[in-house]
């Protein structure tokens, strides 16, 4: 349980989340302490789902500087935060699910979030464990369950979900040898469209047999920035004198043409100071 803990703390401290669903958190309570140990950022603000005996619950927790919450919703199988993304103004609707085992459980669910998205009529994301799947090559076994795979496809289609295409792996669930996509996130096409560069990672699972997943915008590497001189340096009266000094120390470890490349980021860094 440290461990997990762990990794949470060390996910939210390295990540900037808005917003953080723990699913099958087995617990039938929860207080302040607790969410502080997990995200110590004084915004923080957090719901709680009981489990059931010794299964399920759900905990979100959320920087309210990010994120406004107006409204919180519950079901047996899901939590909702309705609310305002700071940033962008974007009004929308987040909800963590942690699915149940049985197809006729998971009916519920879905008709559930149905009837939130039409009562609320907002942007919805959907995200969690639907512990289901739509397609034969997302089980390691080739098993489909197409009762279970219809009912979430129609839940999908009545509410006008598009997925997040998975970056990097086709499997988030693992236990023994079998392996399965049945963590994933969707959201309404406007959300798509007012965050377009968002994608679903997934991250080391740790203890846990399934994946940590963030839907976050990547991290480009542009490669080398150009170096870019201001006139304005030339009037400095230390400039010339300074120029000499940095330009025929810097960078003798490197050799070549690439010693020019370091000099020159060198030197940036240095007249920027």
């Amino acid at each position: 349980m440290l461990n997990k803990r762990y990794s949470i703390r060390n996910r939210l401290l390295n990540s900037n989340v808005g917003i953080c669903f723990l699913l099958e958190t087995k617990k039938d309570n929860c207080c302040d302490s607790f969410i502080r140990n997990l995200w110590n950022v004084v915004t923080v603000k957090w719901a709680f789902l009981e489990s059931v005996g010794k299964s399920g619950g759900i905990i979100v927790m959320w920087d309210s500087s990010i994120f406004e919450v107006n409204s919180i919703e519950f079901g047996g199988q899901w939590i909702s935060l309705s609310g305002k993304h700071v940033n962008s103004s974007f009004n929308c609707m987040v909800v963590g699910v942690y699915a149940a085992s049985s197809v006729q459980d998971r009916a519920k669910l879905w008709e559930d979030i149905t009837t939130l998205k039409f009562a609320f009529d907002l942007p919805m994301v959907v995200i969690g464990d639907f512990n289901e799947t739509l397609h034969a090559h997302e089980r390691s076994s080739g098993y489909i369950n197409h009762s279970g795979s219809a009912a979430l496809r129609k839940f999908l289609s009545d509410c006008a979900l598009i997925e997040f295409k998975l970056q990097g792996s086709r499997f988030t669930w693992f236990r023994g040898g079998s392996m399965s996509c049945i963590d994933r996130a969707f959201a309404s096409p406007e959300f798509h469209l007012q965050f377009p560069f968002l994608s679903l990672c997934r991250y080391p699972r740790g203890m846990s047999d399934h994946y940590q997943l963030l839907l976050q915008t990547p991290k480009v590497d542009w490669g080398w920035k150009p170096f870019r001189f201001l006139n304005c340096w030339l009037s400095h009266p230390s400039f010339l004198a300074d120029f000499q000094i940095l330009w025929s120390d810097s960078c003798k470890e490197f050799p070549g043409d690439y010693r020019l490349v370091k000099k020159l980021g060198t030197l940036g860094k240095k007249l920027r100071q």
